[in-house]
Order: C-alpha cells, then sequence, then structure tokens
C-alpha cells in the first residue's frame, strides 16, 4: 500500500485533508468524506459528494452507442439498471 500524505489529529479531534487527497478525490469546500470498513477491516475513505445530472448522462452515453435505439434487455429490472449506472459512476470517479 502507498502512502499519500499524512494527518494528526488535533486536540480538538479535528483532521485537515492533505492537499494530495483533496486532488485525488477532487475534494472541494463543502464537499463530505464517506468512512468505512472493507471485508477485511481496513478503513477506506472516499469522495462523498453526489453524481451531478452530467455524472449520470455520461455514463450512461458511454453505455451505448448514440447512435442505435438502446433496448432493455428482456428480465432486466429498474433496480438492476440503477446498480449499472451506480457502477459505472463509482468507476468512473473511483468511489466505492
Amino acid at each position: 500500500m502507498k502512502i499519500l500524505a499524512e494527518s494528526t489529529l488535533t486536540s480538538k479531534e479535528q483532521l485537515t485533508v492533505p492537499k494530495v487527497v483533496r486532488q485525488l478525490l477532487d475534494l472541494h469546500a463543502g464537499d463530505s468524506l464517506v468512512w468505512s470498513l472493507d471485508a477485511e477491516g481496513r478503513l477506506v475513505v472516499s469522495g462523498g459528494r453526489q453524481n451531478t445530472l452530467a455524472d449520470i448522462r455520461a455514463a450512461v452515453a458511454a453505455a451505448g452507442n448514440p447512435e442505435e435505439k438502446p433496448k432493455t434487455p428482456a428480465g432486466v429490472t429498474i433496480e438492476d439498471m440503477k446498480a449499472g449506472i451506480a457502477r459505472s459512476i463509482r468507476g468512473k470517479h473511483g468511489r466505492r
């Protein structure tokens, strides 16, 4: 595992997110961070910014040829489509 930066917890129990991490996660004032544990007990920190309409449109456009009329395969539910869009957005933006 590569260490990108280090932060120190202040007496007020606050952290400063290092510049390299802010740039990597494309974080800006008002954005949030999501703290979670993976299956192996490792802490995972990711940008928690909501996806924009432009992000969703780009994911949908990337999923198919715009010259062809998209067809929904038999047996695909709305939930399946939403999950596919979410996977595409996370893959594009590195969110887990």
